[in-house]
Formats: structure tokens, sequence, C-alpha cells
């Protein structure tokens, strides 16, 4: 923020008065934050000079005082601080800055180059007290530039002993900063942290309370109903952060949280991706507050609501498995869904309903559902049957190769062409002396890396369905071993499990009257060939349906 004093620069004023402008800066909120610190010595400093030059007998005049606390030299030329000397430069309030030395206004050599280009133009000066620059000459400007390139080179290898420094400290399981709920800092150790029962408590009450509802807003809402609040604390900088209702993603960090369990993260997780630094853990060197057993429940209750997007931690009333267009009405070719609703007594039904209004069939769940089962499985002791799908299979699979050669041969072409482009950028790397140049090769050359492996790999998968064609090692006596477990698997499975082994198998079911007609993929369950083959299977329906809602009843789907 600039303080400016009534003096502007005007008409009147000789050309030897110097109007100055002082910037001064520090990195840190720390800095900032002592009121006889950097900053203060900064402007004492600076002041003494003007002085020093009236008692000489020239018109050294203060205009305007720049603070810049906690701002980085990274970029401080480009903050909101200092955006109003570029400014005051321009519209002539000041032709002269002056800093105790160069750091304290940059560490980045392009936009200090950029300034120092900037205030030449304007026929302003730069002066460093600890440097003594004089930008009106050469030699002033190139010792200027060597020093303002060992300022950046300073900031970079600060910036790499942190980073090494922290990897270090990661690596032995050590805390490397920040607040977390449930832990206090160790004041006498530093990187470990001790455990603040009642924040723990907290901690606790929230996995179990995700546990119980599976649902990250409901915990919030519950932990908040409770009366609890996030941590409270007073940072090092004596900045104090009060505690708070909690939130959706303070709430889902805290879940995933390893080091509740006492392990320290290395690296970061993209999207189930590694980052640029390899992802591992380490133990680390505080003590665990959550059961590892309940940590690892619910990052698995929290993988299964994700893969299903439904909450997994509720009783499932009933699990549509024929739904999205699995089951068809044969009267009219509708698909049919899955629906509820309340007969006499409150007691619930669940039944698939054509979707067309004008049709009216309709039928139990799980008789349905039973009766797909129960088929299947009488394919297991029906050899002959099987027998005649598993060699449709594979003829249909032989009259694939044709289409995989081709497929092939395209791939490889690709392949050929992508590898072609990479040669002919690469014995041009010589042409592009530019930074940015290079930049866009190495980017353009990663690319068609990414791109071959893509097709290399695309063409093995062709190879491995083409040996397998040939080989013709759909049998009889894989899909056969495959139907006789089917009804025993699918009794261990979770709902959402049971749906995704029916949608394998199964590529439709049509209901009449009195007949299902299933069509399923056989090489699904050889798990040999790649492309399907339909085989359709009439089955009577001997049972008599089970009693359905009245016509008044709730026909709507259930929530």
């Amino acid at each position: 923020m600039a303080k400016t004093a009534a003096l502007r620069l005007d008409d009147s004023n000789p050309a030897d008065v110097r109007l100055v402008a002082i910037p001064i800066r520090v990195s840190t909120t720390m800095q900032a934050a002592n009121d006889e610190g950097s900053m203060k010595t900064q402007l004492q400093r600076v002041r003494a000079y003007i002085e020093m030059k009236r008692q000489l007998g020239e018109d050294w005049r203060e205009v305007a005082v720049y603070e810049l606390p906690a701002v980085s030299g990274k970029h401080s030329l480009q903050s909101p601080g200092l955006q109003r000397l570029w400014s005051d430069i321009e519209t002539k309030k000041v032709n002269t800055v002056l800093v105790t030395e160069l750091s304290r206004l940059s560490r980045n050599v392009t936009e200090f180059l950029q300034f120092v280009e900037f205030i030449n133009e304007q026929g302003a000066e730069f002066v460093s007290l600890k440097q003594k620059y004089d930008t009106t000459s050469s030699q002033g400007r190139l010792f200027l530039n060597i020093m303002s390139v060992l300022a950046q080179f300073e900031r970079e290898m600060t910036a790499e002993r942190t980073k090494d420094s922290t990897a270090a400290r990661s690596e032995r399981g050590l805390w490397n900063g920040g607040r977390i709920c449930g832990y206090d800092l160790d004041a006498e150790h530093k990187g470990y942290l001790i455990s603040n029962e009642r924040e723990a408590e907290i901690v606790r009450v929230a996995f179990e309370t995700y546990l119980a509802c599976g649902s990250i807003a409901r915990t919030v809402e519950a932990l908040n109903a409770a009366g609890h609040r996030t941590k409270a604390y007073t940072s090092r900088n004596k900045i104090e952060h009060r505690a708070e209702p909690f939130q959706f993603n303070g709430v889902q960090h805290m879940l995933k949280n390893w080091a509740y369990v006492g392990i320290k993260e290395i690296g970061k997780m993209r999207r189930g991706k590694p980052g640029t630094v390899p992802y591992r853990q380490v133990p680390a060197v505080w003590p665990a507050i959550v059961d590892r057993k309940m940590f690892d429940d619910v990052q698995a209750l929290m993988a299964r609501n994700g893969q299903t997007r439904t909450n997994q931690a509720k009783d499932v009333r009933h699990a549509y498995v024929l739904n999205s267009g699995l089951l068809l009405c044969g009267a009219c070719g509708s698909a049919m869904e899955g629906r509820s609703g309340t007969g006499r007594n409150d007691v619930q039904y669940f039944y698939y309903a054509c979707r067309d209004k004008k049709c009216s069939i309709r039928v139990v769940a799980s008789e349905i559902e039973n009766a797909v089962l129960e088929r299947l499985g009488v394919l297991a002791r029906r050899p002959d049957i099987v027998d005649q799908l598993v060699a449709a299979t594979n003829t249909q699979l032989q009259r694939q190769l044709p289409v995989l050669g081709k497929r092939r041969r395209a791939l490889l072409r690709e392949a050929a062409d992508t590898k072609g482009q990479a040669d002919r950028l690469l014995t041009r790397i010589a042409d592009f002396e530019e930074s940015d140049g290079m930049a866009m090769v190495s980017e353009k050359l990663a690319e068609l890396a990414e791109r071959r492996r893509q097709l290399e790999s695309a063409v093995r998968d062709v190879d491995e369905a083409i040996s397998r064609v040939q080989a013709g090692r759909i049998g009889s006596e894989s899909v056969l071993q495959a139907l006789a477990h089917i009804t025993e698997l699918y009794q261990c499975l979770k709902p959402y499990e049971q749906k995704e082994l029916v949608r394998l198998i199964l590529q439709k079911a049509e209901v009449h009257p009195r007949e299902i007609k299933l069509a399923i993929y056989t090489e699904a369950l050889s798990t040999m060939a790649e492309g399907p083959q339909l085989a359709t299977i009439g089955t009577k329906r001997s049972e008599s349906p089970n009693r359905l809602p009245d016509e008044d009843s709730n026909l709507e789907p259930s929530g």
C-alpha cells in the first residue's frame, strides 16, 4: 500500500530535484508483524540517505513509501502494492526509486530488467544503497543485470533448499507444518504432534457417524448439531483462527487423512495416479487417534459410494438388477423399469412395469429376477444347447479375423507415421534457439511419445484378439463351468455387483404373458472372446405370479 505525500512534480521544479519513491518489502507475515523489524529498518536507512544528500546541497524529497508486507520477491513488481509505483513514474510524480538493496524490490530477473528499461524510458533513476548502482552508464547497467541474476539465483536456491528439507523431513515421518484437528504441535520437538483428546474425540465421532450414515453431508450436519467446531488456534504469525462450523470439504479431508492412523503421506495422488513425486506412505512420529480398522472401513465405504453413486450404508430395499434397458416388454417392445408400491397392511411390493402407459404388463421383481437366474442355471445341465451356442460364437469370431487384420494394419501405419513425425522434430532441434521454441518442441515430442505408446498397446490388444480367435479358445467346458456356479456366485455379491454380473451375461430379457425370452453373451461366460454372440432361449413361466399392488397404489419409482 502506498503512502503518498502532497508533493508532486510540476513545471516549477528544477531539473535536479529528486522526487523519491521508497519501496520497502519483507517476505513473511512474521517479519511484517514485527514493529521494530526489517521494514522499519529499511525506511530508516533510506531516509538517512535522503537527509545526507540534502546536507550535501542536493534537493532530494521523499514523495511516497510503498509498503509490501509479506510479499515474495518472485513477482513483487507485479503486486498491487507496486502497481502504483509504475503509474507514479509514468505520470512524473516521482523520478527516483530508492531501495536499501536490490532484493527488496525484486528477485525476478525478467521483471526487474523490464522495470529498469521502463524507468530509463521515463528518464527516472534507480538507486540501491547496498550495491551503489548507477543506471546512467553502460557499466552500471551491466553490473545491475549481473546482481539481479544473482538475486534470482539466491531465491531459487532458497526454494530448492526448502523443498529438499521438507522432503527429507517427510521421509522421517515428521509433520511439515499446518494445524490439524485432533493434534497440537509439540513445542519441544519440531515436526512432532501430540494428541489433543478433546479434538480427537470429535475426529472419532466424525468417523463413526460416517460409517453409520454413509453421507459426508449428514456427517457435517451431525457434527454441527452436536456443537462441535473446527480447530481454534493462533498461528506463529499471531493470526487468530477462530473455531467455525464444519464444512463439507473439511470433513471430507478429515475422513481421508492418513495422519489420524499415524501414517505420513509423501507425494500426491491425482485422480488415482501418482504425481511428479512418487506417492508412498511412511510411519509417522505421532500416535494414531483413529482405529485402523475403522479408518479402512470408512475408505472402503467412500469408495463404494463413489463407484455406485449410491449410499451403501443404507439398507437396500430392493436392487432392480434388470433396470436400464435389460428387461423389455414382450407386448410392445418398450423397456420395463423397477417400481415399488404399498398394498394393504402397509406391505411394500417391488415389481417391474412397462414404461408405455398404454401397456398393462407388470411382473413381480423377485419372480423375473429368479427366473433369469434359474434359466441360466438350467443351461449348465444342457450341454447340447451350450455346444450349439459355443459353435455359433466361434463361427462369428472367425468372421472377425479380416476386420481385426485390417485394424492391425491401420494401427501399424499410424504408429509408423507418429515415429516419423518425432524423428523429423528431433532433426530440427538445432533450429530452435529460443527457450519458447524448445519448450514447444519438447511438448510436441511428449505428445507423440504418448500417442505411440497408445498405438503400440492397441496393436498388442488386437494381436491377442487374433490369437484367441485363431486358437478357438472358447470351449463348452468353460461355459458350462461358469453357468453351474452362477447362482451361487450371485448370492455372494452385493447389490451393485449383482447388477454388474447380470449386465455382463444378459443382453436382454423379454417378458411375455406366459414366456420369458433371454438373450445372453456366451463369450462373457468364457472370458475368452471379444465380440458378443447373441443366443436366444425361450423359457416357460409355469409359476403363478405373486399378488401385485392394486391399481390405485403408489406406482411411482421408489426413491
